[in-house]
């Protein structure tokens, strides 16, 4: 049963174009209610020839711990597509982040992430930051959380066309609310949306909202459909200032 598993997870995979410039973190969290610590994967791989020729693939690990009333929590993923010959996905992002839970009300909370994003023009993001997180409500069944974190934020553009490249140091307040659900035995649900202005010219913003439902299929295997919509006020030139994308993907648990 575990080969098939690991078989199903290697070649079923749908990934849209696109992907939001920071992990939806809460997302992840979850996942701890029900897993002290785990190891995960998830793969995704789609391929197309003939009258239309393309190819996807995405890619994540995903690890976590808890002890007591500390967590930490690590990311990396990545996705890479093809069409016609041409490449039209190329990004990749590693994620980390540590809570300590000073009362039942608040945690405190730091992150450190870098990531690459081809065709959003991110050749290097870094980002690191730490803050306040708040569980307004927190049962078994459903969690209700907030918080707020400093971001120090540097980045390099590269160079497409008529654009020329930019090296950037900004710092940014990112804002978050959201909730997570479990609908029943093996349905989980969470939605979580981030609103983060600069702290300069706060017109220049971001905004991340993403939601998933995700289904129990085996101890080791589970099935997970999620959407998310990322806005840029100000991006880079030659960048659409939203994204849009749907995922399904399977997820091995190995531990």
């Amino acid at each position: 049963m575990q080969r098939l598993a690991i078989v199903l997870v290697l070649l079923t995979g749908l990934v849209a174009r696109e992907a939001h410039a920071q992990v939806n973190a809460e997302a992840l969290r979850s996942t701890l209610r029900a897993n002290p610590q785990f190891l995960w994967l998830d793969a995704g791989l789609a391929g197309r020839t003939g009258n239309t020729r393309t190819l996807t693939f995405s890619g994540a690990a995903f690890g976590a711990l808890t002890a007591g009333d500390h967590l930490a929590f690590a990311r990396v993923s990545a996705d890479y597509g093809e069409a016609v010959g041409k490449t039209n996905i190329s990004r990749w992002m590693a994620h980390a982040r540590y809570n300590y839970r000073a009362t039942e009300l608040i945690a405190l909370e730091a992150l450190a992430q870098i990531q690459h994003d081809r065709f959003r023009r991110i050749g290097e993001r870094d980002l690191y930051g730490a803050g306040l997180r708040f569980n307004f409500y927190n049962e078994p069944e459903i969690e209700l959380f907030a918080g707020t974190t400093y971001l120090f934020e540097h980045e390099k553009i590269l160079s497409q066309g008529t654009f020329g490249g930019e090296d950037n140091i900004w710092q940014r307040s990112s804002n978050y609310a959201g909730i997570n659900y479990r609908a029943g035995p093996t349905v989980d649900l969470s939605s979580v949306t981030y609103f983060q202005p600069r702290w300069d010219r706060p017109a220049d913003f971001r905004i991340l909202s993403e939601s998933y439902v995700s289904f129990t299929i085996t101890k080791i295997l589970s099935a997970r459909v999620s959407g998310s919509f990322w806005y840029e006020n100000d991006p880079p030139g030659g960048v659409k200032t939203y994204d849009l994308e749907i995922k399904n993907t399977l997820t091995i648990k190995l531990q």
